[in-house]
């Protein structure tokens, strides 16, 4: 028989759970209604979490704290993945002189598992575990550009587009049309959709099933972003994502044939 689960320990994960999960910071109240816990232990659980950095509170409402942020930086580093892009992510920046990254998608966001920041005036710099939507990332629309279909369109249907900046596309046929000219060989771009004054260019990289399984993209603020950079950065960028795509497993002969 599997041992019974530890009454203390359970609760906290629900805490962590509902924290992860509700997209506005709950109160006490609210936490100790939705978990059907007594206050007074909602509090001595709160409390503890709180010294330990897995939760802050702020304004009489809790969110998830930075030893999470910790934890899963440490998962993140340990994937093949982000393993094996690593250096091939620090060449392309060498290479393109922007700073570039690495992101995976997780339902509707993709987070950032390896990256590598440019030491430019000015930069677009990003952080490990940092997330964003995918319809507003390069990296993002390059993945799903090769998602199966019933897959994509029920992304694309679900609402779950999110406005980041007023440049955010989030009109599902405008995605579709640019998602269509990514799978038919181009460039994925956000053009000030995640950060203003910023374009990224992104593709995706394969693993050995083919699978569209991250996404390799580069960004470049707007007062160097010209068309002789913008071709230097596609050209790099093939030769990048093709080269983490190789080392994963991923046969482009054998997956045309």
């Amino acid at each position: 028989m599997p041992p019974s689960p530890v009454k203390s320990a359970v609760r906290a994960l629900d805490v962590l759970e509902l924290l992860a999960a509700e997209p506005q910071p709950p109160t006490h109240g609210e936490m100790a209604r939705h978990l059907a816990m007594p206050k007074s232990s909602l509090t001595e659980l709160l409390a503890t979490l709180e010294r330990r950095g897995y939760v802050t509170a702020e304004g009489g409402r809790y969110r998830l704290g930075p030893a999470l942020l910790a934890l899963a930086g440490t998962l993140i580093r340990r994937t093949d993945v982000a393993r094996i892009a690593q250096p091939v992510v620090a060449s392309l920046m060498l290479r393109t002189g922007e700073s570039t990254a690495l992101v995976l998608r997780q339902g509707d966001d993709v987070v950032v598992i390896c990256k590598e920041n440019c030491d430019q005036p000015i930069l677009y710099s990003r952080q490990l575990g940092q997330r964003g939507p995918i319809n507003a990332s390069a990296g993002g629309k390059a993945i799903m550009a090769f998602a199966p279909e019933e897959e994509r369109e029920a992304w694309l249907r679900s609402g779950a587009l999110q406005r980041v900046t007023p440049h955010s596309v989030t009109d599902p046929q405008a995605l579709r049309r640019e998602l269509a000219a990514v799978a038919a060989g181009g460039i994925a771009y956000s053009r000030e959709e995640m950060v203003p004054g910023i374009v990224a260019m992104g593709l995706p990289v394969f693993d050995a099933q083919g699978r569209a399984c991250a996404g390799l993209s580069v960004g470049i603020p707007m007062v160097r972003f010209d068309p002789a950079r913008e071709a230097r950065v596609a050209q790099a960028l093939r030769v990048s994502a093709a080269e983490i795509s190789a080392a994963l497993g991923w046969q482009h002969r054998r997956a045309a044939e």
